[in-house]
């Protein structure tokens, strides 16, 4: 008797911890259906869109300088400003996802590297001729082509504008024109290869696969198919779950680059030039568009509103399963936002101001906040 009870408790047992593991496969499938929906979402809604808005905006800017080239105003380099400050933006909301191609092809360094080294700028065209002579634009062209510190958005900032304002047209010489003609064309070169590496080359416009096919520049990984398949064969994020942890650990970099680089290194006097868009005075906005990149990415679009992410974002998942540590983390993005907002403006004359510090700590208690949230993914 006591042997059969036995068994049929054993019974019961193996039963009971089938029907538990059948449980946890579904509670399993269940988190990995939702974080691979977020994962997504984050491809199609944010990084995509992002680097198409940037391919974009470049064309349109390098369209205007060739305007300029050809009839020299005052209206016409404002228009070229004014798309500057246009395709800038799209390039800092991407910067919470820099892995992938933006850091695997270089394209993060070669066009976003400060400060624009303007001795050897004025050597080079104190040296050549690129907009009279043929084999000096080969020149410039190669510098631009493979160069850091002499191309990429702030090469263009350096000669467009000063204090804050679009230069006197009369002031750009030929030359100068010149570099600004090479350098738009290398951004929009890059810029597509960055959609296109999400994208994937048979998804973006004819022209920008063009301009990848004539450089010899179309990308062999495919960034956003691997994202999205997460956890497959051929991917190179091993499971889902890592891949959603690489969304919040990309908004943790931009983060700390901004507390700790981009402002903190001119306010606490350890580079007083390392200072962003600072003939542009763009600085703060530069600051703020990072943070939006963050809440681009964890709210699931470009067009989110207020303090709702999107549904099925991964920060939409995270307040389904850790709710207080999303929401703080919520909070202190906005707040993160209200105090780079209240900067005293131009950066460039105000570095040493309170509001800076402020804004440090604001965004270290953001990543704070980020880091228990991601911890939640694996819980």
């Amino acid at each position: 008797m006591k042997q059969k009870f036995r068994s049929i408790v054993a019974l019961a047992l193996v039963a009971t911890t089938i029907v538990a593991c059948k449980d946890d496969n579904n509670d399993d499938d269940a988190v990995n259906t939702a974080l691979q929906t977020a994962n997504e979402m984050f491809v199609n809604q944010t990084v995509i869109p992002t680097y198409k808005g940037l391919a974009d905006e470049c064309a349109k800017m390098q369209d205007a300088i060739e305007a300029f080239a050809a009839d020299k105003n005052d209206a016409n380099l404002a228009k070229v400003c004014e798309l500057w400050k246009t395709s800038r933006q799209y390039w800092e909301w991407s910067e919470a996802f820099l892995f992938g191609a933006a850091s695997g092809y270089g394209i993060d360094p070669h066009i976003d590297t400060w400060p624009f080294d303007v001795t050897v700028f004025n050597n080079l065209l104190s040296k050549y001729s690129p907009a009279t002579n043929e084999d000096d634009a080969a020149v410039i062209d190669q510098n631009v082509a493979t160069g850091q510190n002499l191309t990429g958005f702030h090469a263009l900032e350096y000669v467009i504008f000063r204090n804050g304002q679009p230069r006197a047209a009369a002031d750009l010489t030929a030359d100068e024109v010149y570099y600004c003609q090479s350098v738009a064309a290398d951004l929009f070169l890059s810029a597509c290869r960055l959609e296109a590496a999400w994208a994937g080359t048979e998804n973006v416009a004819a022209d920008k696969a063009k301009v990848l096919e004539e450089n010899e520049l179309e990308p062999e990984d495919f960034f956003g198919e691997e994202f999205k398949t997460a956890g497959q064969a051929g991917s190179r994020w091993k499971t889902i779950e890592l891949a959603a942890i690489q969304i919040i650990e990309g908004c943790q970099d931009i983060i700390d680059e901004v507390a700790h680089s981009k402002i903190g290194a001119p306010h606490t006097g350890e580079d007083v030039n390392y200072i962003e868009s600072p003939n542009a005075q763009n600085s703060i906005q530069d600051f703020y568009d990072n943070v939006m990149s963050c809440k681009h990415a964890l709210y699931g679009g470009l067009n989110v509103s207020g303090t709702v992410p999107a549904e099925k974002s991964l920060m939409a998942y995270l307040q389904g399963v850790a709710a207080s540590e999303a929401n703080a983390a919520m909070a202190a993005l906005e707040n993160a936002l209200a105090k780079i907002d209240n900067m005293k403006r131009p950066f460039v004359l105000n570095y040493t101001d309170a509001s800076a510090g402020e804004a440090i700590a604001a965004l270290e208690d953001l990543d704070e906040a980020l880091d228990k949230l991601k911890g939640k993914i694996t819980d």
